[in-house]
């Protein structure tokens, strides 16, 4: 059995944290893998440490902690270290795991360093975030990143670039321990449909997809597409523009009152946190899709954006280089009037974004449980037996 450590995971509070990682669970258990989660779930609690085991509705593992120390426990895993080196067979009935997979390398990295030291057994890490890289020169923290990478059997970030940022930071690890292992989209559920793009429309609607949490307010800028729609408004005032966000967190009700600032209230919808179905019908209703990030390990959004048709106005990052290409949309600066040249590209001449299946198949979650299953086969090779 190979056991899966992650801090981020959905539950009903945060129905989007670290979905991509539920993601390649399912990828990995579709496809055979021996897999079990423990998601160590951790938030602010009136008493001292308040331990709870529960399972999730898939089956997963919740280490339920609940602290007035909350942070402090998050950023010193050996307290968990210890406490599942001692519990785990008891609360969950389940054998000391043959192999360990911890997703995101702070603090579950860590946790998985730690435990595969207590357990005697090896450790993999997928990197999904994108303060790994500067995390490896951490004051505090880097010493341990860097001690959790290099004994780790396998480095696994899901894209080419977060790949080269890793590798850049840890020049001692030899390039055979990192492979690309995409996140899991089911792009199935955004199918393709050709677009009849009017240039110059009379009306035309902009998308936005991204969680509102006050942690993202540096990275997800919003505040920038509002700004960038004013911008629209002065220079084209004949034409109708609206922005329609998907996403719910604890920046709604500040960015509410920023784009009702900029005289925007009638022109932006909030739409709160939505389903596939939901957001697909979002995606071939729009005409384009912005995305204004600072960074990013993958984006999955853009990616279901295009993939339905829709064309792409994004930041000009390396996460967008391999899917946002001539005809598909345009790459600009973190900037409201470079988003507002984009969206008028955009909207000037109407394009029509061309199906991509072949391109995209090596997300889907049949390529990515396989790749898994491979890993672990070669991970956890069996005893010959005597």
């Amino acid at each position: 059995m190979i056991l899966w450590l992650t801090y981020w995971y959905p539950d009903e509070n945060h129905p989007v944290r670290g979905n991509f990682i539920r993601a390649q669970w399912r990828a990995a258990k579709a496809a055979g893998a021996d897999v079990e989660l423990l998601f160590v779930d951790m938030a602010l609690g009136p008493k001292l440490m308040d331990v709870s085991w529960l399972r999730g509705p898939e089956g997963e593992y919740i280490l339920q902690v609940r602290s007035r120390m909350w942070k402090s426990l998050y950023h010193t895993p050996v307290w968990a270290t210890n406490l599942l080196a001692k519990q785990w067979t008891k609360k969950t009935g389940l054998k000391t795991p043959e192999a360990i997979h911890a997703h995101v390398v702070f603090p579950a990295g860590i946790l998985a360093d730690q435990l595969g030291r207590r357990w005697n057994v090896p450790y993999v890490i997928t990197e999904h975030w994108s303060k790994a890289g500067r995390w490896t020169r951490h004051k505090l923290f880097g010493k341990r990143v860097r001690s959790a990478y290099q004994d780790a059997s396998g480095i696994y970030p899901v894209s080419d670039h977060l790949k080269s940022e890793l590798q850049q930071a840890l020049p001692s690890i030899g390039a055979s321990r990192f492979t690309v292992v995409p996140n899991a989209v089911d792009l199935s559920k955004f199918p393709h449909q050709a677009k009849v793009s009017q240039p110059k429309a009379s009306s035309f609607t902009l998308l936005g997809v991204a969680s509102l949490i006050p942690a993202n307010a540096r990275i997800k800028r919003v505040d920038l597409i509002l700004e960038a729609l004013v911008e629209l408004k002065r220079r084209q005032p004949n034409v109708h523009w609206t922005y329609r966000h998907a996403g719910d967190g604890g920046r709604l009700k500040r960015l509410q009152d920023y784009a009702e600032g900029l005289g925007l209230a009638s022109q932006v919808s909030w739409l709160g946190a939505l389903d596939p179905a939901q957001l697909y019908a979002e995606y071939i209703s729009a005409d384009v899709f912005v995305q204004a990030s600072q960074t990013e390990t993958f984006g999955i959004v853009v990616l279901e954006a295009l993939h339905t048709g829709l064309p792409v106005v994004a930041s000009d990052i390396p996460a967008f280089e391999q899917w946002i290409q001539e005809g598909r949309g345009c790459k600009v600066a973190l900037d409201p009037k470079a988003i507002a040249d984009g969206i008028e590209r955009v909207w000037s001449e109407g394009m029509r974004v061309p199906p991509m299946e072949a391109e995209v198949k090596k997300y889907a979650p049949t390529e990515v449980g396989a790749q898994l299953k491979d890993i672990y086969g070669k991970l956890v090779r069996p005893t010959p037996s005597r």
